[in-house]
This record gives structure tokens, sequence and C-alpha cells, in this order.
């Protein structure tokens, strides 16, 4: 981890540079922070690194500890497992109002967005699909224009979610093939304006995420039929 150059504090550099090495394992749950270790590693004082801490704190991501730094939450899928519950219901309700309401302009939106998540598919990339196909997600959100389910699903976002959902995708790196292809059909069934459809398979799609959260937190989750 390094600083780079500009005209950002010191403290949200060292801030954003911790909080990707969490996200993307780099940094592993448990992990100490020690104050004067990153302050040397850093080579600045300790004020801008206590600084990025406490932002690290505020986001769920560490706690700190008294005159020693902070430690690095271990991963809370228990946690994980309700937000998907809760995004498949959402989110079913987004690709079938989509169905009614999509647009020309829209559909070409979708599909050039499909093409990038396709591309990290092919390229073997992890990391850009797992951002991709997040993107993608909040551009379905989009384009049904109600406010405040925007405002509900971002609320959903949360920092040790996403570490699962990022540990997820990355144990299973087949399962991106996989995904992609039940967005394409979930992107087909909005086209031909069969919401029902489009609903059923957005919500298979994201309980194959929730079947393995539950499994990450040490669930049963057989009985959940992933079958398309």
């Amino acid at each position: 981890m390094t600083i780079n150059s500009g005209s950002i504090p010191q403290s949200e550099r060292i801030y954003q540079e911790l909080k990707e090495a969490i996200l993307s394992g780099e940094i592993a749950p448990s992990t100490v922070l020690s104050q004067n270790e990153l302050a040397r590693q850093y080579d600045v004082s300790r004020s801008p690194v206590r600084d990025a801490l406490r932002l690290l704190e505020q986001e769920g991501l560490v706690q700190l500890v008294p005159k020693v730094g902070a430690l690095v939450k271990a991963d809370d899928f228990s946690d994980a497992v309700d937000v998907t519950e809760i995004r498949s219901v959402l989110e079913g309700h987004v690709v079938r109002r989509l169905a009614h309401s999509v647009t020309y302009e829209d559909v070409k939106e979708l599909r050039d967005s499909l093409e990038l998540v396709r591309g990290a598919v092919e390229a073997g990339d992890i990391e850009a699909f797992y951002h991709r196909e997040r993107a993608h997600h909040d551009k379905l959100a989009s384009m049904v224009r109600n406010k405040r389910l925007i405002r509900v699903l971002e609320g959903l976002v949360d920092p040790l979610c996403n570490r699962a959902y990022s540990a997820y995708v990355r144990s299973s790196p087949a399962t991106a093939q996989v995904m992609y292809e039940e967005h394409m059909a979930i992107l087909a069934a909005i086209e031909e304006g069969d919401g029902s459809r489009a609903e059923a398979l957005m919500r298979k799609h994201i309980q194959r995420m929730h079947a393995a959260m539950l499994h990450m937190a040490g669930y049963d989750y057989q009985n959940i039929d992933l079958d398309m």
C-alpha cells in the first residue's frame, strides 16, 4: 500500500487504500492495524492514521482498540444472508416494472452494460466482474425512476456484505459465467415484456448468492433450488 502524490489529504488516501485492502481480502479479518506501524509505513504522523481508522470504524470495517489501533472486523455472513433475502424481493420488483416500461434506449444501455460484464468474464478478471456486475444491478434499479426505492436499495449496501459477496465470487470463478447468462435471460424477459418471468429469474439469480451466504454462515442451504 502506497500513497499517491496529489492534493488529497493524507488521512483520506490512507483510508481509501486500507479500505480497498480490507474489502479485497489483502488485509484479512481479525488483523490488528497498529497506528505506529501504519505511520511508519506511510511515513506520516499518527494523526492522519487515526483519522483514517476512525473513518473505517464509521463504515463498520474495523473496531478501534485504545492505545493500539484497530481490529479488522470478521465477515458477517449472517447479515449478508438477510440483505440478499431482501434484495431478491426488491430487485425482482425492479425488473417486473422494467418489463412494462423499458425503452429502446434503456435496452441498449443495459446491453452495453452486460457487454462490460461479459468482457470481464472472458478475461477471467474476477475483480472487474464483481464491480461491473454490481454496477449493472444499480443501473437496473435506476431505470425504474423511483427515488425512494433506489434509496432503500442503496441503504442495503454494507461494506461487510460487499466483502462477503466479493468472497463468494472469488471462491467460485466459474460462477461468473453463470451469473452473466442469468443476466442475459433477465434482459430477454424484460425485452419480451414478461414481467413475471423477469422477476422469477432475478429472484433466482440473487438466491444463488443467498445460498452461498448461508453456506458461508454455516447454515444448511441444500433446500434452495438453483436450477434455472
